[in-house]
């Protein structure tokens, strides 16, 4: 490996920096209503000891939160260190003092900076946000509404430990003015929920496409997450925002449930393993399953061209495959063949579906937009196939 640059000693490149403390200064105002992280990433932006360490970042990964994570990371590692004392994942949410957290922060960074600089040059984001299950639960009952009872075979693309493969482990509660909707199974411990703008959840329960059964289940990583590793899981929880309430504890116990019979992540790119991934979920399911190939907030790491070749791999699988869908979430303009709405996508997230039935492309279909976190879906079913 070779040698990780110290970004405190050495002259960073001003123009990178600057793009870099931009960036921290978007996220301050985009996530203004989380106290510590827009606080810390308004006081990096003006910083440039502190924000210089995100220069050690692979391409595409000089992003905030490989920072944010980074320092997650180093603190719940080392409850001792002064920055700990600002993190409701580290002491609880009501043992967090008033204040300024800057000072603290700031210390603990420059003290580290050699650390941070490795876990920065060598980690990507990997957010299993478990909440996402929300839409990715509604997404999978739209998709497979004209398959009838067909088990379903789900692939996911960027699947870091694969937990969002364990959707129908999990309650997912969607509410609604129509009144509140359960999909998955009622009484895991691991509780999903969001609101449901549109009462969609009622439209599926009242059509009978509730949530399938999942019989395979295979995910696609670069670097997958071993569940019975603890530091590995701990690089996971890191990339969680510690002050959004429920999701450290959605995710431990997410982990907790799943790490006895966890699902199979493939390690490699997601275009060249799709296939492979593919056959061993069908192996799993059957032959006359459904295969849903899922990606959420993963298409939007791979440059235009990779993304073209996994479309089209997609469309080669459509021709073995008897019932073929793909569903996404993803930033607008990341997926081929989804035409997005033209206009600013309130949370970033729209939630396409493409469909292939007996060798035969349907037309693709936006369903709607959701928080990237599940936190509330604006959704709506697709066309029936003929």
């Amino acid at each position: 490996m070779p040698p990780v640059p110290d970004p405190v000693q050495s002259s960073p490149d001003p123009v990178r920096l600057a793009r870099i403390q931009r960036r921290f200064s978007e996220f301050a105002t985009e996530y203004a209503a989380l106290p510590l992280y827009s606080t810390v990433c308004r006081r990096v932006a003006g910083d440039d000891e502190t924000a210089s360490l995100l220069l050690a970042a692979r391409p595409g990964q000089a992003r905030p939160v490989l920072w944010l994570a980074a320092l997650h990371h180093l603190v719940l590692s080392r409850p001792d260190l002064p920055a700990a004392r600002w993190y409701p994942s580290v002491i609880g949410a009501a043992t967090v003092p008033p204040g300024d957290p800057w000072p603290d922060v700031r210390r603990t960074v420059l003290d580290h900076a050699d650390e941070l600089t490795r876990l920065i040059a060598t980690h990507g984001t990997q957010t299993n946000e478990v909440n996402r299950a929300v839409y990715v639960a509604v997404g999978l009952a739209a998709a497979a509404a004209d398959s009838g009872a067909a088990p379903l075979a789900v692939v996911e693309l960027g699947a870091s430990a694969g937990l969002l493969l364990g959707v129908d482990h999990y309650a997912v509660e969607l509410s609604s003015p129509t009144g509140p909707v359960l999909l998955g199974d009622g009484a895991s411990p691991v509780r999903c929920s969001g609101e449901d703008r549109t009462g969609v959840g009622t439209l599926l329960m009242a059509s009978g496409a509730a949530l399938p059964a999942v019989r395979g289940r295979v995910g696609v990583d670069l670097d997958p997450v071993d569940l019975a590793a603890v530091d590995e899981v701990r690089w996971l929880e890191s990339c969680l925002w510690p002050e959004v309430p429920g999701r450290v504890e959605r995710f431990r116990a997410a982990v907790d449930l799943l790490r006895g019979d966890p699902p199979t992540v493939l390690r490699g790119d997601m275009v060249d393993r799709l296939t492979e991934a593919v056959d061993l979920a069908r192996a799993d399911a059957g032959d006359g399953a459904h295969v849903v190939v899922l990606s959420s907030w993963a298409m939007t790491y791979l440059p235009a061209p990779r993304r073209r070749d996994l479309a089209a791999v997609l469309d080669g699988l459509a021709g073995t495959v008897s019932h073929l869908s793909w569903l996404t979430a993803e930033p607008p303009g990341c997926v081929p063949g989804l035409d997005g709405p033209e206009v600013p996508v309130e949370g970033g997230t729209v939630l396409g579906l493409q469909r292939w039935r007996h060798g035969h492309a349907l037309p693709a279909a936006v369903l709607g937009t959701c928080h990237p976190h599940g936190a509330w879906i604006d959704v709506s079913l697709p066309p029936s196939a003929p």
